[in-house]
């Protein structure tokens, strides 16, 4: 179908700023995506201290009180938005800048005498076994970053994953916010006093 010039043109025109809107909308998205914030090692110990904080993704930095808690469970912690590869546990380069953060905190004296639990959790896409099982990969590439990058004690660090069972917005399932890596401070367990050697004898001491 043949149309005016005039006709053409501004049909060619609209679907110019049509395309434009599409790039627009695409760069818009990846930017809310690469700029996930990035919460300071001294945030993180203030919540590993006593106060549970968590980022709020709409841009307001970190919330407080918004973590879930189990039942009956006190201790600490905090959610940290931690950036994976899509549907791995290979973790990208913001994902290390938040945990070189977490690891300076670690390393706080008043941090010294705890444990600390790393609880991998997911969005809602996905089967749940599947999502467990990522979520628990996560969590041991945190896990290993943490001990490979900045040599904190793998004795101090225990892995979870607890897929998409714990949203922090169950209105919302698949919102970013439920994709996160939470630390929750625990009890170290008292070192075990060391055994005494066997398999030698008494030598008498000479007089």
């Amino acid at each position: 179908m043949r149309y005016p010039p005039s006709q053409g043109l501004r049909r060619r025109f609209c679907a110019a700023l049509l395309g434009l809107a599409t790039v627009f909308a695409a760069q818009a998205a990846d930017t809310t995506e690469t700029e996930t914030p990035i919460l300071k090692s001294g945030q993180i110990l203030e919540a590993l201290r006593g106060k549970d904080i968590v980022l709020d993704t709409a841009g307001a930095g970190v919330r407080p009180g918004a973590t879930p808690r189990a039942a009956g469970r006190r201790d600490p912690a905090v959610h940290l938005q931690v950036r994976f590869t899509f549907d791995s546990a290979e973790l990208l380069p913001q994902g290390k800048r938040q945990l070189d953060e977490l690891a300076m905190a670690l390393g706080d004296r008043a941090l010294a005498r705890w444990g600390f639990l790393l609880a991998g959790h997911t969005d809602r896409v996905g089967a749940a076994d599947y999502n467990v099982q990522l979520s628990l990969a996560r969590a041991e590439s945190v896990k290993a970053y943490l001990v490979e990058a900045h040599r904190i004690d793998a004795q101090r660090l225990q892995t979870l994953g607890y897929g998409y069972a714990r949203p922090i917005d169950a209105q919302l399932p698949n919102a970013a916010i439920n994709r996160r890596v939470e630390v929750r401070r625990i009890a170290l367990p008292p070192a075990q006093p060391a055994a005494p050697e066997t398999g030698g004898r008494l030598v008498p001491t000479p007089r």
